[in-house]
């Protein structure tokens, strides 16, 4: 057994644990006396990310100590994927998992039913999280939660649940950084510092077209529902009741068909090309903090910063603005079965807009913690 102590981070919504009476703290407790018992060692379960002891902690491991001791264990119900902190938890862990090759690290529960978790997403907008989470080997606790907690079965499936961390702490490969091979290299050829940094700043002016042209459709999203409300406002004075209002919804589903389409093209590509490249980006973060860097590659790497910041401050203005806008795209999607699609659709995309300010922002914040001196230094 390794040295360091084994940690788990409990990902979790509190009223979820509320509405089922504590029962979701109460099997994080049984867990780690469950794992102590089979191990001799004790497991860590931080439990409160309100706290600072549990921000510290998930930075520290983050940062320095993500090895196969460290667990991010998701509660996976219907409020955990409408809550954004707890998106952000899955998809930063999940990153940084990825860029040591250790993506058995994170380890859902499945608690409550959430079906594009079993039956996928048919008839509805892909989930970047439930993929996520989809991808990994997550333990069914459906039925268990039902269970008396002190019956057989559910003492059995804790025991199972620990038993599975302390065979990961034993078996797990060490951790293999993961390296962003640039397009233009050959495949026999392996990059250099500056050849990755460079493709990687090349890339980083599209991702900001991508989310400029994004905010346009949004835009001319809203413009066309302000003209639907006109025209509503001009049916009803002409009496025109509830089939004018049918055919204006009719009008609007057909003009808000093609933009989102698009919104939704662009979502995904955003997210897509992001996310593919998060493990390589954190890991060459890292790599540039625990390097001597000659003063070519600090220059790359500072060149390179600023671009990321710049990244970083148009997906923040992006994702607050986007907020607001899919909040009432929510609320107008329960109007009519008409626009529903369209408006699930466009809800899905902003959303992976607002999911990818979660990888930018852990970029930035990684590099605010790096000191390579300023533009005029060697």
């Amino acid at each position: 057994m390794t040295t360091a102590q084994p940690v788990g981070f409990w990902s979790y919504t509190h009223r979820d644990d509320q509405l089922d009476g504590g029962r979701i703290t109460r099997l994080s407790e049984r867990i780690a006396s469950a794992f102590e018992i089979i191990t001799g060692d004790p497991l860590g379960i931080f439990l409160d990310k309100r706290s600072i002891e549990w921000g510290d902690a998930w930075r520290v491991r983050l940062d320095s100590a993500l090895t196969s001791t460290t667990f991010l264990i998701p509660i996976i119900t219907p409020k955990f994927l409408k809550s954004q902190e707890c998106r952000r938890e899955v998809i930063t862990f999940s990153g940084h998992a990825a860029s040591l090759g250790l993506h058995e690290l994170l380890l859902p529960i499945h608690y409550v039913n959430v079906p594009q978790l079993t039956q996928g997403a048919e008839g509805q907008p892909a989930d970047e999280v439930v993929e996520i989470l989809a991808r990994r080997q997550w333990v069914d606790w459906r039925e268990l939660r039902l269970d008396d907690e002190e019956s057989p079965a559910y003492r059995q499936a804790v025991h199972e649940l620990a038993l599975r961390l302390a065979e990961i702490i034993e078996t797990a490969p060490p951790p293999m950084p993961v390296e962003v091979t640039p397009s233009s290299q050959d495949d026999e050829e392996l990059p250099g510092f500056i050849e990755i940094m460079a493709e990687m700043e090349g890339a980083l002016p599209t991702w900001q077209d991508t989310i400029q042209r994004f905010a346009e459709i949004i835009t001319l999203i809203g413009e066309e529902t302000q003209w639907a409300a006109g025209e509503m406002t001009a049916s009803d004075s002409r009496g025109g009741g509830f089939a004018g209002r049918m055919r204006v919804t009719q009008a609007l589903a057909t003009r808000l068909s093609g933009p989102a389409e698009e919104v939704d093209a662009l979502g995904a590509k955003y997210w897509t090309e992001l996310a593919a490249i998060d493990p390589g980006v954190i890991g060459f973060i890292r790599r540039i903090a625990e390097e001597d860097l000659s003063a070519e590659d600090k220059q790359v790497a500072r060149d390179f910063f600023k671009e990321v910041e710049q990244l970083v401050s148009a997906t923040r203005e992006s994702a607050m603005q986007l907020q607001g806008f899919s909040d009432s795209v929510g609320e107008a999607a329960q109007g009519s079965s008409r626009l529903r699609p369209q408006f699930r659709k466009i809800q899905a995309a902003v959303q992976k807009v607002i999911d990818s300010r979660t990888i930018v922002d852990e970029w930035s914040r990684m590099i605010d913690d790096i000191d390579i001196g300023d533009d005029d230094q060697p």
